[in-house]
């Protein structure tokens, strides 16, 4: 399927490729292919093979089985992802459980709660599980991850990381776990 925009507003299944200029879900959508579009804005639930935008917008549920590669990438509620790549900025704002499997950006990471300011005793049960993160600045709150790798990363509250590696600045709040801390000469180069 081939169209300058796509809406929509209800249910909507496509067994193979939906090409669109637009991407815009109001409710339950299904791309069993890969979906190219320059702009994807999900309010509901939208769930491909693959997909491929240069801005992402998702609000609600995203899930893909295999890769998303955008420019800009932003959701609010639950992913479910195999590997994501943005070219220039990531963020999630957890409202449920989610899981990337591997997440690379160029430019910068934010992973942060939506129940952070709302109550001493609310404890959010939502956190981000990933095998692998890496951008140039990563910020990060409520996220497991085996492998944490950038040039300036801030781990904030509630996380829990396996190994850390970083070229230029690290912060661990007092309420994280780090087990190895790597700090590099240069991105992807020797220890010191």
């Amino acid at each position: 399927m081939t169209a300058s925009s796509v809406d929509v507003f209800g249910q909507f299944k496509a067994s193979g490729t939906v090409t669109a200029g637009r991407l815009k879900v109001s409710g339950e959508c299904r791309i069993a292919g890969h979906c190219q579009a320059a702009q994807v804005d999900s309010f509901g639930s939208l769930r491909v093979h693959s997909l491929e935008a240069e801005h992402v917008r998702s609000s609600g549920y995203l899930s893909a089985a295999e890769d998303i590669t955008a420019v800009t990438f932003l959701a609010k509620g639950a992913v479910q992802l195999g590997r994501l790549t943005a070219s220039d900025s990531v963020i999630i704002r957890l409202s449920a459980s989610s899981r990337i499997n591997q997440l690379k950006t160029e430019g910068s990471l934010t992973v942060t709660s939506t129940l952070s300011g709302l109550s001493f005793f609310t404890k959010p049960i939502h956190r981000l599980n990933c095998r692998l993160l890496e951008g140039d600045s990563l910020q990060l709150e409520h996220t497991t991850a085996e492998r944490v790798c950038g040039k300036r990363i801030i781990i904030g509250p509630r996380c829990r990381i396996q190994e850390v590696r970083y070229t230029e600045s690290l912060h661990i709040d007092k309420a994280s776990t780090v087990i190895t801390i790597i700090k590099l000469n240069s991105p992807g180069g020797t220890s010191e």
